[in-house]
């Protein structure tokens, strides 16, 4: 069970999940090849290889650029974006837990911050603010202006209640 689902309250729903886009995956998908083409290559040279600290060094970038493919890959598919028909929660984490909470009640302003590589490719970073001190964001979300108007449809509909 996610955090967010079992952090629920009664009466609670989820009303629309924001997903990550896919360019924050490109890190990870090029490290992938670095790492496949370096096996490639140490495989052609290692009958070759005499001295062993070579092959050491090759089995120890590989091992460091596989941690560091999973780190990445961990750190990526542990971010939960959800708004209900009360709250806008962020959460991030895996290991450890960090997460980021508003009710749509206390809403006061929502606002796109988008580079110009977002307006190309359509990702944008999406913050929340409210009375006080209290804000959240959804970082390099897919489709920032759907999810915007959708948020703004939710928060509209619980102001009419």
């Amino acid at each position: 069970m996610s955090y967010v689902t079992s952090s629920l309250s009664q009466g609670e729903e989820i009303k629309l999940r924001a997903h990550l886009h896919w360019h924050c995956f490109l890190d990870e998908w090029f490290f992938t090849l670095v790492t496949v083409f370096l096996i490639w290559i140490y495989d052609i040279v290692q009958p070759v290889l005499t001295e062993p600290a070579v092959n050491y060094g090759f089995i120890g970038f590989i091992a460091l650029d596989v941690l560091w493919i999973l780190n990445k890959w961990i750190d990526v598919l542990s971010v939960d974006m959800v708004v209900t028909n009360r709250r806008v929660i962020y959460k991030k984490g895996f290991f450890s837990l960090v997460t980021s909470e508003i009710l749509i009640s206390r809403i006061e302003a929502i606002s796109i911050e988008q580079s110009p590589m977002g307006l190309v490719f359509g990702f944008a970073d999406l913050h929340f603010s409210g009375t006080g001190t209290a804000h959240v964001a959804f970082y390099n979300i897919a489709k920032p202006h759907k999810v915007k108007s959708e948020i703004e449809y939710i928060i509209s509909q619980q102001e009419r209640r």
